[in-house]
């Protein structure tokens, strides 16, 4: 559909949006053309992925790895977070909704051979000023698609899905690890280096499917803590983000104790999950609250949605539409949480041991006739007010008046001394 109609119709922007989705595969995308006016904006299809040869090449150029000289002497925190790290690979096959990684850097894997990976941590080592052989993280967009790929070469050519994982792994994916066990191993034997961190984001329902990874990880590579990102724990929101269910999060947790507690280490899973996503309601947020309250995490950082450019979670929240089945003006409307009342419950019930966060959750816990979560007992969300709580709300509500509007007649206004 031309822009005008896009711009007029959110059917069609929906509409427009899965056609540009279902188009980022190279072996068999198609150049795609909008009309914008009296012109035409033309696309090409997405580029052919890099060999490992090439992808070596663009690694070896000659990169200082410090700031330009420009900024002088001030403190740069992204170039303190990445000074250390290197980069194994680009792309991403697991198609999450909220995230654009696909249309940046495409869904098939291309990634750098053992030798050019050794040769940067080496670099490091000699020449970054303040290294105290720690690599604070080897990884990528994902942590573990290292040199995993479609079994199939024809099937990679001409597949049109948007994740190769979801709603589950695709029979020709490719989910042996042992080449990134293996590069872990090199890595961590080179002289100088003390410890090699994984700090990108770990896909773990692909780690259960080759649990020798979940071992050399938790035995040699966690801190202390493992970020992971269920995202959430019901099925609504997951749906529309293309995650898997809590049942690969269960699993992979089993596994990761088990060998943690084998090595010997006292270390923990960090999850992380969305507010406020399309597809979210209210009730989805409170069970996700009490799953985070059975489990005993008091979360710190929360994330509430926001939409980015090329996500189809963008799309959701703007037509109400779900791009990722077929699209037309009698198909699936998607639940959009909108409005700051509501973003802000969610958030607040990812926070809901935090205090000021209480009222609120109250409120909502009463409209959705869910009365019974507050209170003192351990099955409860947040605990019953406080006589002084009650006595404030009580103070507050005392002390508000209408407002004047030009709506409301003067004769009606409460009058203040």
């Amino acid at each position: 559909p031309s822009f005008e109609k896009v711009k007029g119709d959110k059917v069609l922007y929906a509409h427009a949006s899965r056609i540009l989705h279902h188009e980022t595969n190279p072996g068999c995308a198609r150049a795609l053309m909008q009309k914008h006016g009296d012109r035409y904006v033309w696309i090409n299809p997405p580029a052919i992925p890099l060999s490992t040869e090439e992808m070596d090449s663009v690694f070896a150029l000659p990169y200082k790895r410090v700031p330009h000289p420009a900024y002088g002497n001030a403190r740069i925190p992204a170039y303190e977070m990445i000074r250390f790290s290197v980069n194994i690979m680009r792309g991403c096959f697991g198609g999450c909704s909220f995230c654009s990684i696909t249309e940046h850097e495409g869904r098939i894997i291309q990634s750098r051979s053992e030798d050019s990976i050794i040769n940067e941590i080496e670099a490091i080592r000699d020449t970054v000023p303040g290294f105290t052989g720690v690599i604070s993280d080897l990884g990528g967009p994902t942590a573990n698609m290292y040199m995993l790929r479609c079994k199939s070469p024809r099937a990679e050519q001409t597949c049109r899905r948007l994740s190769c994982v979801y709603p589950d792994i695709c029979p020709h994916m490719d989910t042996n690890h042992e080449p990134t066990i293996n590069l872990y191993r090199r890595a961590r034997d080179l002289k100088g280096i003390k410890k090699i961190l994984i700090a990108s984001g770990v896909r773990y329902d692909i780690a259960v499917e080759d649990p020798r990874y979940i071992k050399e990880l938790a035995t040699h590579h966690v801190g202390g803590y493992l970020k992971i990102a269920p995202e959430h724990t019901e099925e609504g929101p997951l749906s529309k983000m293309m995650k898997p269910g809590m049942g690969s999060y269960d699993r992979f947790k089993e596994l990761f104790d088990t060998y943690s507690k084998q090595a010997g280490k006292e270390q923990y899973l960090i999850p992380y999950f969305i507010s406020a996503h399309p597809g979210t309601r209210d009730e989805d947020m409170v069970n996700l609250a009490l799953w985070l309250k059975k489990h005993r995490f008091r979360l710190d950082q929360v994330q509430n949605f926001y939409p980015s450019p090329l996500a189809n979670s963008t799309t959701m929240y703007y037509t109400g539409k779900n791009p990722l089945a077929k699209i037309g003006y009698k198909s699936e409307d998607v639940f959009v949480p909108k409005g700051d009342k509501q973003r802000r419950l969610h958030k607040a019930l990812l926070r809901y041991h935090d205090p000021a966060n209480w009222p609120l959750i109250r409120q909502a816990l009463e409209a959705m006739g869910k009365k019974h979560l507050i209170g003192s007992r351990r099955d409860c969300l947040v605990p019953a007010p406080t006589i002084e709580e009650m006595r404030e709300a009580r103070r507050q509500n005392r002390n508000t008046r209408p407002a004047l509007t030009k709506h409301t007649p003067m004769a009606t206004q409460r009058q203040t001394p």
